[in-house]
């Protein structure tokens, strides 16, 4: 079949055809009969319901026997079947499917999916302002609903890290007035916005001089001063809650706790129970969202509609589930005149679900349009042509063994060392006597204590070029002569290097290099799995399929390699993540961040 355009009109277009519709004097483009109706606005199911649909907007939800039927008029019999309002992710990240958005766009929306929030600051950490704009010109033309969220942190915090780009309150302007970003992607310097960095709060007005929404990131755990600076800042929403407290607390202030159920990072069923443990709450606040999920993840299990199946199998009423990815959702974004009910004036973004317990979902409208049929694309999503300067973004010389040496005396030290938590997001900080060798400080993979690298590759820059932050990470389980290389390592994703070898962690850097951005795992010094991801180091151009199959495989090496946790490669990703506490590595050095406490450099060694 051909490739498909997706033409959307806006409402102002089409009034006058939607209001005639509804009474009777023009035809409808297609009717949805007989139809259970979710009703997310007042949380009831109602019975024999009919959807007329109109230009691509929902024209009538009731009885439309008195609407004409064209030629042109699709007429489906719903047989009984819920009609269900199509699914809002508010907040999530394209590159972490690690594919492009084109291929994004056709393995989600089978599942479910019709507006997504793309968040694009990994691949703005790599090029900057021009990888919004042309974010903004992928989604053009598609069925799925890109509501581009601006990058504020590139870098996550400015003097820690060195990013391919850097994004000022200038270009954040620049991106709101162009159009090319709908609403501001989380605000991770959470530090700079409570502490009073200027910089920081000049990117938060102009969101607010925008009248955009301003989502966030709060990953402390202070819920009472630093909260409160954080949301009185402008902040709308936040997913770093990890608890029902957190959550709860973040509603009471009217922030909107974004509950996260990823690939590796499982908050959800925590946060959960601040609603089913309050069975009178209003829980208008509460949404959830997909933040991370791997190409494996969308085959085997879905997108948004996992979620939605999670909070059911906790206790979650089935139409409430509905509503935290519906209508909430569209309210936190200020989107829900347009997407998130089944209402007249809304876009006729439709599933046709069969089990509303176990979420089946027979048919996905985008506005109107049948896209996906019994887990089918029945339209083809073109693919993107991109621009040279995307697919190549590793400007990094072949590494050496020597790279990689921590010099030290002869003596014992005390050394900071990250302990990675599987299934969350921070590490904790924790002091290891080490022994030298050879006056090295190395791994030592007896006591699952792997070294680790982190090494600039962007675009050479004066005083940045050539800089190494090296440290030592507990809770891999990595066995001999293994290593892990990626340029998928957040946020500013430069070359992340780990293992129990320096001749492993050399071989397995290189090949990185080579392959110009992608994932390599090492096996007894031979590599075992390779994962190209050539554009901006970050994402396939291939199908989810193709790229589900590719990492499958690199899972099964790290097995091999000793790690015994699922969808570790995400959890590896955050070494680098220095906004989240407790200790992180980025290419100037360790990074301390403590509850309560501004960001600090830490030395390597404890000095007594």
């Amino acid at each position: 079949m051909p490739p498909y355009v997706h033409y959307r009109k806006s409402l102002y277009e089409v009034t006058h055809d939607l209001a005639a519709t509804a009474m009777g004097s023009q035809p409808a483009d297609l009717i949805i009969r007989n139809g259970l109706l979710v009703n997310v606005n007042t949380a009831r199911i109602q019975e024999g319901m009919d959807v007329a649909v109109r230009h691509g907007f929902i024209a009538l939800v009731g009885d439309a026997e008195h609407i004409p039927v064209a030629n042109h008029t699709k007429v489906i019999d719903a047989k009984g079947r819920y009609l269900v309002p199509g699914f809002i992710d508010s907040h999530m990240h394209v590159e972490s499917s690690m594919v492009d958005l084109c291929s994004f766009t056709a393995g989600i929306l089978p599942s479910g999916t019709t507006t997504i929030c793309p968040d694009v600051h990994e691949i703005a950490n790599v090029f900057g302002l021009r990888a919004v704009k042309l974010f903004h010109e992928t989604a053009q033309g598609l069925p799925l609903k890109v509501l581009v969220a601006m990058p504020v942190c590139v870098p996550s915090i400015p003097g820690f890290e060195d990013a391919g780009a850097a994004i000022t309150a200038e270009e954040v302007a620049t991106s709101y007035a162009e159009g090319w970003a709908q609403l501001q992607g989380e605000q991770m310097n959470f530090p700079g916005l409570i502490y009073g960095d200027p910089h920081v709060h000049a990117i938060t007005a102009e969101g607010l001089k925008a009248g955009v929404i301003l989502t966030g990131h709060y990953a402390d755990q202070e819920l009472n001063r630093g909260l409160n600076a954080f949301i009185a800042s402008g902040i709308n929403a936040c997913h770093e809650a990890i608890s029902a407290e957190a959550a709860l607390r973040r509603a009471e202030l009217g922030n909107y706790p974004q509950q996260r159920y990823g690939t590796a990072w499982l908050d959800m069923p925590n946060t959960i129970r601040a609603i089913l443990e309050n069975p009178d709450l209003d829980t208008r606040f509460f949404s959830m969202i997909t933040d991370d999920v791997t190409p494996t993840t969308i085959v085997n299990d879905g997108h948004v509609v996992r979620l939605v199946r999670k909070a059911i199998e906790l206790g979650v009423p089935p139409v409430l589930a509905i509503q935290l990815v519906t209508i909430n959702a569209a309210q936190l974004l200020e989107k829900a005149r347009w997407i998130g009910t089944i209402s007249p004036g809304r876009a006729a973004d439709i599933l046709i679900v069969s089990d509303l317990e176990k979420m089946i979902i027979d048919q996905v409208y985008c506005d109107g349009v049948l896209c996906s049929d019994k887990g089918d694309m029945v339209v083809d999503i073109p693919t993107y042509n991109y621009p040279e300067w995307a697919l190549h973004s590793v400007h990094l010389d072949p590494l050496a063994k020597n790279d990689f040496t921590i010099s030290a005396g002869n003596d014992p030290v005390k050394v900071r060392v990250m302990e990675l938590v599987p299934e969350m997001v921070h590490t904790n900080e924790r002091i290891i006597e080490m022994k030298p060798v050879e006056g090295e400080l190395k791994a030592y993979p007896e006591h699952d204590l792997a070294k680790v690298g982190i090494f600039y590759r962007h675009e050479a820059k004066d005083g940045v070029t050539g800089t190494r932050g090296l440290g030592f990470v507990k809770g891999t389980k990595l066995q001999k002569n293994t290593a892990y290389a990626s340029t998928v390592s957040h946020d500013c994703h430069n070359l992340l290097v780990l293992g129990t070898d320096d001749a492993a962690m050399t071989l397995a850097a290189n090949k990185v290099i080579e392959t110009n951005g992608g994932i390599v795992v090492v096996v007894d010094n031979r590599v075992e799995a390779v994962m190209p991801l050539p554009l901006a180091g970050l994402m396939s151009l291939e199908s989810v399929d193709v790229a589900h199959k590719q990492l499958s495989k690199l899972e099964q090496a790290l097995a091999k390699a000793g790690c015994p946790y699922d969808s570790f490669e995400m959890t590896l990703s955050l070494l680098g993540l220095i906004v989240l506490e407790e200790l992180h590595l980025s290419n100037r050095g360790l990074v301390e961040l403590k509850e309560g406490k501004p960001p600090r450099f830490v030395d390597l060694v404890v000095k007594e």
